[in-house]
């Protein structure tokens, strides 16, 4: 049963959409986070709720800002605000479903704004459960990357608008670059978390996930053969749909761990 909503949190407006099991009750909440440049109806997260309502899990999905059907008039993109959006999603979560176990999947830039709440995330919710699907650690270096220019030029520019080929575009100003550059989310995590990652990523490398996975005793890193960022290859999706469903519910995949 799915019911879309606009969630309203100080001066956040969070579009947003709920999906329940109808034939059993709900034994945990997945809260799907979307990478940069996507939205809430990304291929994966839509995957993702159908094979865990099969299981007896809700999911929430939602728009960060200057994403999807986020309103035109919200605030200028910053790191923050996307923060306050996540964390927003997260309280609501844990205020609807305060007895079951609270999961995150998340991918690119939404695993990298996962990474840095993630202090504020846990102490909302008491304990989390994730799933970081190429995790970009460095999304400095991937929004330079996207607008093809030198930090300089970027900085006399002053914002650069990505995406220009996708449903919504994105105008980044050089601030959201700058908040990114600032914000090292490599950390010693107590956290559980599957990391999952192409072998052949052409976007986020290996080494960057390896150097996360080494400093988080609580974390399995599996990589994915043959798959690149997208994941594109016969298969690939559902490989990642049953090693998340594996971790959710039993915290623990069949494929090895990976370095």
């Amino acid at each position: 049963m799915e019911r879309r909503f606009i969630l309203k949190d100080k001066d956040l407006r969070i579009p947003c959409i709920l999906e329940e099991p109808e034939y059993c009750t709900v034994r945990r909440c997945i809260i799907g986070v979307h990478g940069f440049c996507g939205n809430k109806d990304s291929k994966i997260l839509v995957d993702i709720a159908e094979e865990m309502g099969l299981f007896g899990a809700a999911t929430v999905r939602f728009d960060f800002p200057a994403h999807g059907d986020s309103p035109v008039t919200d605030w200028e993109l910053s790191l923050r605000r996307c923060q306050d959006t996540l964390e927003a999603v997260v309280q609501w979560a844990h205020k609807a479903y305060p007895y079951v176990d609270l999961c995150i999947f998340a991918t690119g830039f939404g695993a990298f704004v996962t990474l840095a709440s993630l202090n504020d995330l846990e102490e909302i919710s008491g304990g989390i459960r994730l799933v970081l699907q190429t995790p970009d650690v460095r999304m400095a270096e991937t929004v330079l990357r996207m607008t093809q220019m030198t930090a300089e030029a970027f900085h006399k520019a002053g914002r650069v608008t990505v995406g220009a080929t996708l449903k919504r575009s994105v105008e980044v100003p050089y601030s959201f670059y700058e908040d990114l550059r600032r914000n090292v989310v490599y950390d010693t995590y107590n956290t559980p978390m599957l990391l999952l990652h192409g072998e052949m990523d052409e976007i986020v490398p290996l080494d960057h996930i390896a150097q996360l996975r080494r400093i988080n005793d609580r974390a399995k890193l599996v990589v994915i053969p043959g798959a690149d960022h997208q994941f594109r290859g016969e298969g690939q999706w559902d490989m990642v749909v049953d090693l998340t469903r594996d971790w959710f519910e039993y915290e623990q995949v069949l494929l090895c761990d990976c370095e």
